[in-house]
């Protein structure tokens, strides 16, 4: 924990929030990439 004049920094804190936009991340990759593929099969690209 990094404690500074301005704000308190907790690591924790940060962790968890990545982590759930990392899993809304993963989601979307996953819906881009099944898109793609589709397109692809489909002879859109």
């Amino acid at each position: 924990m990094t404690i500074n004049k301005y704000f308190v920094f907790v690591p924790q804190a940060v962790e968890q929030t990545q982590e759930k936009e990392n899993k809304v991340v993963t989601d979307k990759e996953t819906q881009r990439q099944a898109l793609v593929k589709q397109a692809q099969q489909e002879g859109g690209l």
